[in-house]
């Protein structure tokens, strides 16, 4: 893959067998969306592919197939390095790059790579049920200049991303936390379309690309790891936490009842909590409650009062305390045609 091919990737003239071409969700050479359609005999049943221009030097691809077989292709990389970012949910591989390197690219994995110019890439897809991944193409430098740091002010594990004279090949692996799995499910769900879409991709490329030297920098530091150890089974748990305080606004529970629904102790869920999200299990369901209150408010379609007790707070005057305090104003200043200043 030179550097022409990652240009290519958002041309709209590129055709497909079995796939459509959905015009309406880009514009202006900003990205394209292809999906198939197996009602009308697409061989390799559901597919769907997306590539976005984040930036000049820097694609986001998403893409979810059925693949039948076992394949394999091969990328040439040229002009310079290429930093390949890959998130993994379903499907496993291989890359062999040149004659000295392998990489195995399993399942639930984050895989950051670095080309140098010049490489040879070639990749073995496995066959499987589905097949869905997320990737990040860009040039080192255009690593830093979307997050606006210079390279030294990087955290030591993620300074290599960006350093200007790297010549082998270096592959990291992470695990696929939620942490980083939060703004990835958005972009896969998104309903955006024209230059909104483009927008909206660009500013969680750049939360993932945030999340992920977070995590480089974690896995790297021992003493910013020690206080809890995760299994892949603890962080689905503690998602399954998430989805819970997400989907259940009314009702509060305590940190211990809902330690016992996911299978965690109360240690493990508190500290695990705030290791993988930033933020502790209070902090977390307080500041959806009260975000789920002002999209109420706004709407003009309850009172303070009811916006307050759909959300679970029976005490008023402690939820006004506590909304005040979030959003620097009043509950009744969000209301329709009220005063900021309420």
């Amino acid at each position: 893959m030179g550097l022409t091919d990652y240009q290519t990737l958002i041309d709209p003239s590129k055709t497909y067998a079995g796939l459509h071409y959905s015009a309406d969700v880009y514009a202006n050479g900003d990205g394209v969306q292809y999906r198939s359609d197996p009602a009308q005999g697409s061989s390799s049943g559901r597919f769907f592919h997306e590539a976005v221009r984040i930036s000049d030097q820097a694609v986001l691809l998403l893409t979810e197939l059925m693949p039948s077989e076992n394949g394999t292709y091969t990328q040439i990389v040229e002009g310079g390095d290429w930093l390949h970012i890959q998130f993994r949910f379903l499907g496993s591989g291989r890359e062999e790059i040149g004659d000295r390197f392998s990489v195995e690219t399993p399942e639930r994995s984050c895989l950051v790579s670095r080309y140098p110019d010049g490489s040879i890439v070639n990749r073995e897809i496995e066959k499987a049920k589905t097949w869905k991944y997320a990737c990040l193409y860009l040039r080192p430098e255009t690593f830093t200049d979307i997050l606006d740091v210079e390279a030294g002010a990087l955290p030591d594990a993620a300074r290599w991303m960006a350093h200007q004279h790297l010549t082998e090949f270096r592959c990291d692996k992470l695990p696929l936390t939620p942490l980083m799995m939060a703004p990835l499910s958005d972009i896969f769900s998104c309903e955006f379309r024209g230059p909104i879409r483009r927008a909206y991709m660009r500013a969680k490329s750049l939360e993932i690309l945030a999340t992920l030297v977070h995590t480089l920098d974690r896995e790297s530091n021992p003493q910013l790891n020690d206080q809890v150890k995760l299994s892949s089974s603890d962080l689905a748990k503690l998602a399954a936490a998430r989805d819970i305080m997400n989907e259940d606004l009314e009702n509060p529970v305590s940190l211990a009842a809902l330690a016992r629904r996911v299978g965690l102790n109360r240690t493990k869920l508190a500290t695990g909590f705030k290791s993988t999200f930033g933020d502790s299990v209070h902090s977390h369901w307080r500041d959806i409650r009260l975000a789920r209150a002002r999209e109420m408010l706004q709407s003009g379609d309850v009172s303070v009062t009811e916006a307050a007790l759909n959300v679970g707070y029976a005490d008023i005057s402690a939820f006004t305390r506590a909304f005040t305090n979030k959003f620097g104003n009043r509950p009744k200043s969000y209301k329709p045609g009220a005063s900021p200043r309420q």
